[in-house]
């Protein structure tokens, strides 16, 4: 089953540096306040849909393994992003096997977790006693994408005990500019205008921008996480802004969006029973 809410999450390296620093105002303070709210909910495990693995052209790809490593893929923050964690096999099959029935390339594999699920999970968790299941994105129609959301609610809603969903990723991201500190002019603009759709549920303003415009922002897997996220909640769902920051050549926002009553479980109460966890 799930839970009543699921988030999108920024994964940015300089947010742990934040913290480290006793920065803690803005989007750190947001991130503790909507690691309160989910762990609530007492969730069993955690599907991070995961905008820094993406398999180009598929299958869908899920991890399965019983332990997650932490990949390192950002360096000279002064922070090193680690998140060592449990995997969840079996949930992770489930996934596998709900999307074949649906007629969507999707394969098990083991790979570790990247900054797009040790940053957020870092604030969303900190105990790290949950086990964590990471999809990848896939550069797919963005009606395929939005299949694969549906789909994966269906898994996760049929599940015997509670999940939560989180998606991580950017909004405009040119990794490059991010690096070189160097300040894109339309990326405010793009940003703007993504979370205006998002946040007045008009999830139609999301379709391509200008070829120039994208060029220059190159938003993060060409927002096709946020396609995933739409088909994952089944219609076009205002999301709450909990907060935005803006650095050069990067927008990272945090928003929650309901999970309607009807979708979150698949069984009534009574019948739930705790599904056995793999030695």
């Amino acid at each position: 089953m799930l839970l009543s809410h699921t988030l999108l999450v920024p994964h940015l390296p300089t947010l742990m540096l934040d913290e480290h620093r006793g920065h803690t105002d803005g989007m750190v303070s947001a991130l503790r306040d909507a690691s309160l709210r989910m762990l609530s909910e007492e969730p069993t495990a955690v599907v991070v849909l995961d905008a820094r693995w993406v398999a180009p052209s598929g299958p869908f790809l899920v991890d399965a393994g019983k332990k997650h490593r932490t990949i390192t893929d950002y360096s000279g923050f002064g922070v090193e992003v680690r998140y060592d964690c449990s995997g969840h096999p079996q949930l992770a099959r489930a996934i596998v096997a709900s999307a074949r029935k649906a007629d969507l390339r999707a394969l098990a594999k083991s790979r570790g977790v990247d900054s797009g699920v040790a940053v957020p999970m870092y604030f969303l968790a900190p105990e790290r006693d949950l086990p964590i299941v990471p999809l990848s994105l896939v550069g797919r129609p963005a009606d395929e994408c939005r299949r694969w959301g549906a789909t994966l609610r269906g898994a996760l809603a049929a599940w015997p005990e509670r999940i939560a969903f989180v998606v991580s990723g950017m909004l405009s991201f040119n990794e490059h500019a991010w690096t070189m500190r160097r300040d894109i002019a339309e990326s405010a603009e793009f940003d703007e205008r993504v979370l205006d759709a998002l946040q007045d549920g008009e999830w139609s303003g999301l379709e391509p921008a200008d070829a120039r415009l994208r060029e220059r922002v190159l938003p993060e897997g060409g927002l096709l996480h946020l396609d995933v996220l739409r088909g994952f909640l089944g219609h076009d769902a205002k999301g709450e802004l909990l907060c935005y920051e803006a650095s050069p050549g990067a927008g990272a926002a945090l928003l929650a969006f309901d999970v309607p009553a009807a979708d979150r479980r698949a069984t009534p109460p009574r019948a739930v029973a705790r599904a056995p966890r793999e030695p």
